[in-house]
């Protein structure tokens, strides 16, 4: 009788393929409501935010503007403080063509 094994996946490895995976079904999915609202309503007021606050950091909570600041930071912070959690809300920089639809997202996770 002869056993046949697999070949030993290091741990490591596997933890790595899992993650691939985890970002690949991020990045293909559609934004949470929460988040495509929130990002709506900060296209809606880019021009205005243009004039009031250039170059600054804003959060949106759907249609709320959670508030303005000098960091990104700071925002998430404030948000947190609130029991926002990351799919309540985002953050952006008051600069032209900041989540245009075609611009490139860096999506910043921890838990990939």
């Amino acid at each position: 009788m002869t056993l046949q094994t697999q070949p030993a996946i290091e741990p490591r490895e596997l933890a790595d393929e899992e993650r691939a995976a985890k970002l690949r079904e991020l990045l293909e999915s559609e934004p949470l409501p929460m988040i495509q609202k929130s990002i709506d309503a900060f296209r809606r007021d880019l021009p205005e935010l243009l004039q009031t606050h250039p170059g600054r950091w804003i959060a949106y909570h759907g249609d709320e503007r959670v508030g303005v600041g000098k960091t990104e930071t700071e925002l998430y912070q404030r948000c947190f403080a609130r029991g926002l959690t990351r799919d309540d809300f985002i953050v952006g920089f008051t600069e032209p063509g900041a989540f245009d639809p075609d611009e490139e997202i860096e999506v910043t996770c921890w838990d990939v």
